[in-house]
């Protein structure tokens, strides 16, 4: 026998070498969820890895092309990057598995030579579900899924855009629901948010793709609408919303009525320049408030003009206080029946040094910010307790002096700790002072702390009174609920008094209400004769207008007290004075801008 003996080793360790590395390279495509495959692009055969059923939900013997399980949204561009056969590139799609799975994959290649091309195809579906994510979190309303500000700003600056481009239309709705914040104070947060999604629900419906609803805040909605849509198309659309958003809502056990505020603007009519349509949609927005709410109003340019008269109005209205120009002016009220004075209103004025006495007629706008109309009200309220203390130490027999407070002071911690303070500080007597609020209050921003800080005042004998009552939005639950002593007749109401008939029917309810409910009622904005007989008859308490005096200055009011003849005020002493012009006011030499005070 003839042999031979051939070394081996180098041959066995490669192959053992081989193994391994194709053992390291399965277990790599399996920890990494990986299908590393091969495709010729002359016969179009595709070979891969033994884990691509297990990735790709893939039965056994499936034998169909790879490209069919790709979405179809997206099999065209996989196709063209499988033929493109460049050096290197990568390329993500969507894929579903022949059980109906949907994965996210993604396809590495590179070129080995001219026909052939190798790659791996990894599951990215947990990576783009995080984007996602992300994107969500980042650009969409949590509560109602709708697109937030973010996203907002890049539809309408896209949607203006491509308008200008094609010389389309834009058209911008900004929708505020009305009293959400007294709804969350009364009835829950949870029941405010199911409300804010009904009405999303009604607001996305009948919506083309095109159009895009956005949350902006908490209680604000905007709407971009797209071509062909124009202005009054807007407007008439807006119209719509509100009519739907007025039918009931039912929401745990509770049926509720939503009410909104829409301004609009549109491109061309207005700004071409997103930020700019914005503000002229929130323009539009604060008129549609300021008449009354529940309603549409379109932007207009005189809206910007009366806007920077604002602006100008408050910052004068800053350098006004800080130069103590904001005064208080006292205008009485009388006893109907007696002719006494029985207290003062502290109205707000303004001494300005060329325009001479301003009422709120001028700047009454400065009260819709909330710094300012508290730095006001804290004004009149220190000025008015100094008054106070100096007619105590006269003697003067003033009564009571209400002093009015907006919606924005009641948002202090402890306004009735305050209050208090100042009244003790100047050693004025709770009885002689009375907290004046409007209706708007109960739903204002201070709500919430409305009712303590009412019941703490009244237990210390400060009197409540609910002004301008009528023109408001309070009821007779807020009569009920809260420790009002006082009410007052808005002047609305007394001006035709002695002409028409429903204005005397309202005065005249108003009057029995307070009587009924032990309540003073005073009837603002007495200017005639006839108005204050009127009044007489029907029982009212109290009168306060400029048929008695008008508003003077603090230094002036010793002066009215010592020489006021209450006889002259009542019965036939008081219609022989009609002839004698407005009374007591005739004899006081004032500078009055406006009576709308």
């Amino acid at each position: 026998m003839v042999g031979a003996v051939r070394d081996m080793t180098e041959q066995r360790q490669a192959l053992s070498a081989l193994r391994a590395s194709e053992e390291r390279l399965r277990l790599a495509l399996r920890a990494g969820r990986m299908v590393a495959w091969e495709h010729n692009l002359t016969t179009g055969r595709s070979t891969r890895s033994e884990n691509a059923p297990q990735i790709l939900g893939l039965p056994a013997p499936w034998q169909s092309e790879f490209l069919d399980l790709v979405h179809p949204d997206d099999r065209a561009p996989m196709a063209d990057f499988i033929r493109s056969g460049e050096a290197r590139a990568e390329h993500e799609f969507r894929y579903v598995s022949p059980a109906g799975r949907l994965q996210w994959l993604c396809s590495s290649v590179e070129r080995v030579d001219a026909d052939r091309i190798v790659g791996i195809t990894f599951d990215v579906t947990e990576r783009k579900l995080a984007q996602e994510k992300l994107w969500q979190t980042a650009n969409l309303d949590a509560l109602t899924g709708l697109p937030n500000r973010q996203l907002f700003r890049g539809r309408i600056e896209a949607a203006l855009s491509e308008a200008e481009r094609d010389g389309t239309c834009v058209s911008l709705l900004l929708i505020d629901l009305d009293r959400l914040r007294a709804l969350n104070d009364t009835l829950g947060h949870d029941v405010g948010d199911a409300v804010i999604c009904a009405v999303a629900d009604r607001l996305r419906d009948g919506l083309r793709p095109c159009d895009t609803l956005a949350r902006l805040t908490g209680d604000e909605f905007a709407l971009i609408l797209v071509e062909p849509l124009l202005l009054s198309h807007a407007v008439q659309h807006a119209e719509t919303l509100i009519e739907r958003l007025r039918q009931p809502l039912r929401i745990r056990d509770h049926t509720l009525t939503c009410q909104a505020s829409v301004g609009v603007a549109a491109y061309p009519d207005h700004h071409a320049d997103w930020r700019e349509l914005l503000k002229d949609a929130d323009l539009a927005l604060t008129q549609a408030k300021l008449r009354g709410r529940d309603r549409v109003v379109a932007f207009s340019p005189s809206m910007r003009v009366d806007a920077l008269r604002r602006l100008r109005i408050a910052a004068e209205v800053r350098a006004a206080l800080a130069a103590g120009q904001i005064v208080p002016y006292y205008q009485p009220k009388v006893c109907i029946t007696t002719g006494r004075i029985v207290g003062f209103e502290a109205l707000a004025r303004w001494r300005h040094p060329e325009r001479g006495l301003l009422t709120p007629g001028y700047f009454g706008s400065a009260f819709e910010d909330p710094e300012l109309s508290t730095a006001i009200g804290d004004t009149i309220l220190e000025t008015a307790a100094a008054d106070m203390r100096s007619w105590n130490e006269q003697d003067l027999p003033f009564g009571r002096v209400a002093v009015n407070f907006a919606s924005a002071e009641f948002r202090k911690p402890d306004l009735a700790g305050l209050i208090l303070d100042i009244l003790n500080r100047f050693g004025i007597p709770a009885p002689q002072f009375e907290v004046e609020i409007t209706e708007t209050v109960f739903l204002g921003h201070g709500a919430k702390t409305l009712p303590a800080t009412l019941a703490r005042l009244h237990d210390r004998g400060i009197s409540i009174a609910l002004d301008d009552f009528g023109t408001g939005f309070a009821s007779l639950t807020h009569l009920k609920q809260f420790p009002v002593n006082h009410i007052k007749v808005d002047r609305s109401f007394v001006r035709d008094l002695d002409q028409d008939a429903d204005s005397a029917a309202i005065v005249a309810a108003v009057i029995g209400l307070g009587r009924n409910l032990g309540m003073t009622v005073t009837a603002e904005g007495v200017e005639t004769v006839g108005q204050a007989q009127h009044l007489a008859a029907m029982g009212c308490d109290y009168a306060q207008g400029y048929l008695y005096a008008e508003p003077m200055a603090g230094a002036r009011v010793p002066w009215l007290l010592n020489t006021w003849q209450p006889d002259a005020f009542v019965g036939e002493h008081l219609s022989a004075r009609s002839a004698q012009g407005l009374g007591h006011s005739a004899e006081i030499n004032f500078l009055v801008c406006s009576r709308d005070c």
